[in-house]
């Protein structure tokens, strides 16, 4: 499998510019990523089951899927509208998911060099490395300077081996080389300006935050006092041994509980958290800090350090209760100390863990603002230097993953930009932002519990440092991309003229969406609709569309697609059936209906029953058909109500108008609507016999009649 492209404009997201036909909306998920992956789109069809075509739309806008998919901290999630009505979509492992069921690892992506001007990137963490994908993917001559002997930055160093396995890393590095980026390791650099003196036209410098901020407290410098960045590093480069049995570490964020869980796993008994705030202001992940507590970490919560002194081998922590005041500059309450509260602790170590911070070298000659970070201007990322650009933890302070990428991403196409003499191209498409979902649309939507992928037993995962989440199986990965509310790509009206105001469209859908405004006309909310599409088959003047193009002709393409096929194939008699494509091609349900079967049977996918109208089972039969049948998901599982209703109610009307031209009603069957435990294969198999009995016996009156 190889990836390529056309020209440097398909690798921004934003230059994705969607047809004339597709009016969808933006949805939250995508406006909260850095990186604005069409993450609606790539879980729609993991829910249909075509994972490698999900893992396509994915690459689209992340150079390094396999490595989001361990480490991103999925801010997605925290805008996915489902969790106003449960739990919201598990974006970041269906994208896991995918990167594995989809064969990531046999992607090979290709590079040609076509401008002249060699760029420098200084440093080699997720920004650096997003930077040299895309200028290598825009044609230029790329070389990478690490201080370190490895490639990664902080992804390597910083990042324990249990959260991002390093042959996912190491993959994504040999990509790089392919694509042929240079690679010079153990190679720090000290002036920029001798980079220019080699021949390098531009330089993105991005060093990221690896020095640990310090307490500011007495006896910080005693002996078993390290700050978290470094225990870390010394961790992941293997220099660090044994730290002993009783373990403190300083700190609420993820690095306090990656340093906390990495001294589980190098053998300490006791580990405990200090932390200043309560519960409520921990930034830390959630699902970090539960795992943490389930391999026996324990946490303190309003306590902080004062004073350290060395005793007998010990170190003697002496600490202070806090309670909370007024919130400060980040928003949270500030801990303030409690007098006469002091008590103290006996430890082995204490690791710091309470921020970083860049060290950018003076002879890079860059201005420098707060927390020590490099100043650029947010567009073009340029530095005060002519042709220096800068981004990364070096510029914002320790961030995202993510967001490291996203910017690696944006120094690309901004150094393309000024190496090509030309303006940066800002963004001007205004997008509709789609805002919460009205109280009774959520009461109105189905609930469905939220699967969390498998994790390795905490007994089991203490011991090493093997990933501790393991990947979806099929069904479940399908079961929770169903889940997802399809925001933005619900139903419009194609034509005000066309509609009579039959108000079908507010009778038929099972949200309430649809209503009459104050003019008497009807009006369908596009941040409400949830795409379902019951009332684009009801609609008598069929003027209400949905509003992505697969969507308002998928049904019509697919039915006309395989009814051609089947005049060309010799099983008789023709069989159509309209299938789930979320519930039975998703999950594999399908895969039977292939077998040895006696009969010519078609399947025509469908993204949901409710879509399947009276005229698809009649054109179906006009074409030749003997018999139709209907397969659900089962209403269960479907994420939808009133699908089978709509369903039942079509196929009715259809065996009427068949049993006025002489065909039996049992020509048309439906399976699996209410049921989830449903033989297909022997449901289909007695069905297709029943057919078969119909056509022997038309075909032998047909014979006596002539």
């Amino acid at each position: 499998m190889s990836s390529s492209t056309k020209g440097p404009g398909n690798f921004e997201s934003r230059s994705l510019k969607r047809s004339s036909f597709d009016h969808t909306l933006v949805p939250p998920c995508q406006t909260n990523c850095p990186l604005h992956m069409e993450i609606r789109g790539y879980v729609d069809l993991i829910a249909q089951g075509r994972v490698m075509e999900a893992l396509q739309v994915i690459r689209e806008s992340n150079p390094f899927p396999s490595i989001c998919a361990h480490v991103c901290t999925h801010p997605c999630e925290e805008a996915c509208r489902r969790g106003q009505v449960d739990n919201p979509v598990a974006i970041r492992a269906l994208k896991r998911f995918a990167v594995k069921f989809g064969g990531d690892s046999m992607v090979r992506p290709e590079a040609k060099t076509i401008h002249e001007e060699k760029v420098a990137v200084v440093g080699s963490g997720p920004a650096g490395l997003a930077a040299a994908y895309y200028l290598r993917k825009l044609g230029y001559p790329v070389s990478i300077f690490e201080a370190q002997s490895e490639l990664g930055g902080m992804l390597r160093v910083g990042i324990p081996e249990y959260r991002l396995p390093r042959e996912v890393l190491d993959i994504e590095v040999q990509r790089l080389i392919q694509m042929g980026a240079e690679i010079r390791t153990n190679s720090p650099v000290i002036s920029l300006d001798l980079l220019f003196n080699m021949g390098y036209k531009a330089i993105f410098v991005t060093v990221g935050a690896h020095q640990g901020l310090r307490l500011g407290i007495e006896g910080e410098e005693n002996p078993g006092v390290v700050d978290g960045a470094t225990f870390l590093r010394e961790v992941n480069l293997g220099l660090k041994s044994p730290i002993g049995n009783h373990i403190a570490i300083v700190g609420g964020g993820n690095v306090a509980f990656d340093a906390a869980r990495t001294a589980l796993r190098l053998g300490a008994g006791k580990v405990k958290i200090l932390y200043r705030r309560s519960k409520d202001e921990m930034p830390a992940d959630p699902e970090e800090v539960k795992q943490a507590k389930e391999e026996g970490m324990k946490i303190q919560y309003l306590a902080a350090p004062i004073k350290i002194k060395k005793e007998n081998g010990k170190l003697v922590v002496t600490c202070i209760h806090m309670e909370l005041g007024e919130p400060d500059t980040s928003g949270r309450r500030r801990p303030v100390p409690i007098k006469g509260s002091e008590f103290s602790i006996k430890l082995d170590a204490l690791i710091t863990a309470i921020g970083q911070a860049p060290q950018v070298p003076d002879d890079f000659r860059l201005r420098i603002g707060r927390g020590s970070t490099i100043r650029v201007d947010p567009v073009t990322l340029n530095t005060n230097r002519e042709g220096v650009f800068a981004g990364g933890d070096a510029v914002t302070g320790p961030a995202t993953v993510t967001l490291a990428l996203a910017t690696g991403r944006q120094a690309a196409f901004r150094i393309d930009e000024y190496l090509r003499h030309r303006y940066p191209a800002i963004d001007k498409q205004q997008e509709e932002i789609l805002g919460d979902l009205l109280p009774k649309t959520i009461e109105m939507i189905k609930k469905l519990s939220r699967s969390e992928p498998p994790v390795r037993p905490s007994q089991e995962r203490v011991k090493e440092f093997k990933p501790v989440e393991l990947v979806y199986d099929w069904v479940s990965a399908v079961n929770e991309a169903k889940r997802c509310l399809h925001c933005g790509m619900g139903a419009e009206i194609l034509s005000r003229d066309k509609c009579a105001s039959c108000l079908a469209c507010l009778k038929v859908c099972p949200y309430l969406i649809p209503h009459l405004d104050e003019s008497g006309t009807v009006q369908i909310p596009a941040d409400q609709c949830l795409a379902c599409g019951i009332c684009v088959a009801e609609c008598p003047a069929k003027t209400i569309v949905l509003r992505n193009p697969e969507g308002q002709r998928m049904v019509d393409e697919e039915l006309d697609h395989i009814l051609k096929s089947a005049d060309s194939s010799k099983l008789k008699p023709l069989i159509i059936g309209f299938c789930c494509q979320y519930g039975l091609y998703g999950t594999g349900a399908l895969a039977e209906l292939w077998r040895e079967s006696k009969a010519g049977i078609w399947i025509v996918p469908v993204l949901c029953i409710a879509r399947v109208e009276s005229e698809h089972i009649l054109h179906a039969f006009r074409a030749g058909a003997e018999g139709v049948f209907i397969a659900g998901c089962g209403q269960q599982q479907c994420p939808r109500d009133n699908t089978a209703f709509y369903t039942l109610q079509r196929m009715e009307k259809s065996r009427k108008l068949l049993a006025q031209i002489g065909l039996e009603p049992e020509r048309v069957q439906a399976f699996n609507l209410h049921a989830v435990d449903e033989n297909l294969t022997e449901a289909l198999d007695k069905f297709t016999q029943q057919i078969g009995n119909l056509y022997l016996a038309s075909a032998i009156k047909e014979e006596i009649e002539n």
